[in-house]
Order: C-alpha cells, then structure tokens, then sequence
C-alpha cells in the first residue's frame, strides 16, 4: 500500500506540475499575442503619421505655392528684360548691321523659343507624384518668359505692318503730288507759251506800223 500511495502522489504532483506547465505556457502566449499586437498597432500607427507627413508634404501650402509663382513671374520677366537690354547695346553698336535691323525680331524670338523650350523640359519631367514649389516656380517663370517672346513678336510685326503701310501711303502721297504738280507746271508752261506768242504777234504788229508811218512820211 506505500508504494501504492506513493505512486498515487507522484502522479498527482506530474499532474499539477504539467497543468502548471499548460497554464505558464497559455500565460506566455497570451503576452506574446498581446506584446505583438501592440507592435502590430505602434506599427500602424507610425504608418498612418509616415503617409499623413508624406501626403503634407506633397501637397503645397498656399504661401509655397505663392512665394513660387512670384519668384517664376520676377525670373521670367527678369531674364526677358535682360535679353532686352544685351540686344539693344547691341542694336546700337551694329548701328546699320542686322543687329540693328532686326533687333526687334531678335529681342522677342529667343524668350519665346527659349521660353518654350524650358517649359518643355520641365513638363517632361514631371512625375506621377505633384510637382514641388521649385518646380513650379520654374515651370511658371519659362511659361512666362515665352508669353513675353511670343507677345513681343507679335508685336514687332504689327509694327513692321505698320510702318511699311505709312511707308506705302507717304510714297502714294509722293506720287500723286508729283503728278499734281507736273501739271500745275505744264498748264503754266502753256500759259507762257502763249502769253510768249501773244508778244511776238505785238511786236511783229508794232514792227509793221512803224514800218506803214515811216514810208508815208517819206
């Protein structure tokens, strides 16, 4: 019966020990679950902050999207202005040279080529993702350096237009004055021809009387 009893509680402390073991083992993973869940949410939670910071800074504030187009508006018309300046020192050195000549056309084609050709670029290399301020800002200063060109191009040939059409009407002018006056000389020639001739008959008239007066006389 010792042996008996021993053997009953042998059994009974293997028992405990291994639901001690079941309980210890259940706890742990329970931690372990609750330990991974809450790197699960710390981990969310991080990229929901790392999306929210991505999505403000790809999206501009309305003093960056400001300060960037100021900034393109003062380049661009910076650089038309200072292209404009290069060609008319130039104009003026090549006095009667092309530069001089064309010095309209040249001030006004190279921005809106130029101008264009920038825009371009930076276009192309826009990304699925929105352009930054920089970006922008160049973007809008090669736009308007091109507007300017364009709008000084079309200027210098209305002004070309102009000038030959006063060009053409002074010449018509010219012309018909001429005319005008090739006539007004041709009546007046007429009129001495004949006052001319009128006086040759008087004199001749005159030469023929005192010619009648001497011979009675006689």
């Amino acid at each position: 019966m010792g042996k008996g009893r021993k053997s009953q509680l042998l059994s009974e402390s293997l028992a405990r020990r291994a639901e001690q073991e079941m309980a210890m083992a259940e706890q742990a993973g329970s931690i372990a679950v609750a330990v991974q869940g809450e790197r699960t949410e710390k981990q969310i939670t991080k990229q929901k902050e790392k999306e929210k910071k991505d999505k403000a800074a790809s999206e501009p504030s309305k003093l960056k999207i400001g300060l960037s187009d100021l900034g393109g508006m003062a380049t661009g018309q910076g650089l038309n202005e200072g292209w404009s300046y290069l060609m008319r020192v130039a104009g003026r050195a090549s006095v009667d040279g092309f530069v001089a000549v064309n010095n309209d056309y040249l001030q006004a084609s190279v921005p809106a080529i130029g101008g264009l050709l920038w825009y371009l670029i930076e276009l192309y290399g826009v990304g699925t993702r929105p352009p930054g301020s920089f970006k922008m800002g160049r973007m809008e200063a090669a736009k308007l350096l091109g507007n300017l060109g364009m709008s000084k191009f079309f200027q210098a040939l209305r002004s070309r237009g102009a000038a030959t059409k006063r060009e053409l009407e002074e010449a018509q002018a010219s012309a018909q004055k001429a005319v005008a006056d090739n006539k007004v000389m041709g009546e007046n020639l007429e009129k001495l021809k004949t006052a001319l001739k009128e006086a040759q008959e008087r004199e001749t008239a005159l030469k023929r009387g005192g010619n009648g007066n001497g011979g009675g006389t006689r």
